[in-house]
């Protein structure tokens, strides 16, 4: 495997020899992938039996569907874990615990810590807030695909995840998420400020770099990341430093069709995100609404992003490929810090589906390199 760099800021991942059985392989899974669009996980099950007689009034293929009397159907369900605690013992695996931050909206924060030096028991580390994808609609940060995944990047890049459990549509439609992931944005904010009366965690009194915090999501994750990077613009932040964002197959859209939505193959995947936004954004919005066009008529100025650096990453056979490259370039345009990694081959978080991609290694390096030289400016 090799990375081409192109110009700065642009990279490449490709594989330098595919063998007729790799391509037949590869084939067989996009294959899978485009059938079902998103994360299938092997503990996957999708309902097939309706939970309402009402007539329905919205159905987004293998994904959701809307009763008139007001069900929601979630067609995938991966089902959740528990965190796993070491008790205090954190020197051999990486330790999670989960931290309720609204008992009436269901908010809760579950937190990753690394192994850490035995002989060193208040190592300082950064940390990682994490939106979780899947259509502002499904997922959970205690599902087994989340969990497993930031228990990796807890341990390769020795950090603390904070992986945000957010209100979800259509039953509570965006800014709800927004607000949710701003709050616990918030909430670290005055975590890292020590405000007498106010109970710190104690991973964090003992472990957090409250000065490296970088901000990451993939999917609709991504598209929070940008959000709450717009929102955090407008206060002061006297707890946390923001080094980085990290937006990984970001969720974006707009009214005018773009060239990798068009085309007969596109048409049910095109279908299945116009129908996600319906239930996602305000009543009456369009696909030009701030919330999902980040460059749009009445969007916010992108100069105004708290991030002082990003890191976009696209996948070639993604529907969403160039919503991600033409955010890439509007940031450019402003005179932000930003990087670009194009995935040759892969489709729509890849490295989620499929954790043991070629590719998916090469993406987390990119990843801990971009966290270790933003933490280095």
């Amino acid at each position: 495997m090799t990375i081409l760099l192109i110009g700065e800021r642009v990279a490449y991942i490709t594989t330098n020899v595919f063998t007729a059985l790799n391509a037949i392989c590869r084939c067989l899974w996009d294959f899978t992938i485009c059938l079902l669009w998103f994360k299938l996980p092997s503990r996957l099950t999708i309902i097939m039996e309706s939970s309402s007689s009402s007539p329905i009034v919205l159905d987004i293929p293998r994904f959701i569907r809307l009763y008139e009397d007001g069900t929601v159907e979630r067609l995938i369900d991966r089902g959740t874990v528990p965190p796993k605690s070491q008790d205090g013992n954190f020197d051999e695996e990486v330790a999670s615990k989960n931290v309720v931050l609204d008992p009436q909206t269901g908010v809760f924060v579950r937190l990753y810590l690394p192994p850490l030096e035995a002989t060193d028991v208040k190592q300082k580390v950064p940390l990682l807030v994490y939106f979780h994808g899947e259509g502002f609609c499904i997922e959970s940060a205690a599902s087994p695909v989340y969990h497993s995944y930031l228990n990796k990047v807890a341990a390769e890049a020795k950090l603390i995840c904070v992986s945000v459990e957010y209100r979800r549509a259509p039953e509570h439609r965006l800014p709800a998420a927004y607000d949710d992931c701003f709050g616990v944005l918030e909430w670290l904010d005055g975590q890292a400020m020590t405000v007498e009366g106010v109970p710190v965690d104690p991973w964090f009194a003992s472990h957090a770099d409250f000065r490296k915090v970088f901000v990451a999501g993939d999917s609709a994750g991504g598209n929070i990341v940008h959000q709450v990077g717009i929102r955090a613009s407008g206060r002061n932040w006297d707890g946390v430093c923001f080094q980085g964002a990290i937006l990984v197959h970001p969720g974006f859209g707009g009214e005018e069709r773009i060239e990798c939505e068009l085309g007969p193959e596109m048409e049910g995947f095109v279908k299945t995100l116009d129908g996600i936004w319906s239930i996602s954004l305000p009543v009456g919005a369009n696909r030009d609404h701030p919330f999902c066009n980040p460059d749009g008529p009445r969007s916010p100025a992108l100069s105004t992003l708290v991030y002082p650096r990003t890191l976009i990453f696209v996948a070639e056979q993604d529907v969403l490929r160039d919503r991600g490259i033409l955010y890439y370039e509007a940031l450019k345009r402003v005179g932000k810090d930003v990087e670009l990694v194009v995935t040759e081959g892969e489709n729509h978080v890849f490295h989620l589906v499929n954790p043991k991609s070629e590719n998916e290694p090469l993406m987390m390096k990119r990843i801990l390199d971009f966290m270790e030289n933003s933490s280095n400016h």
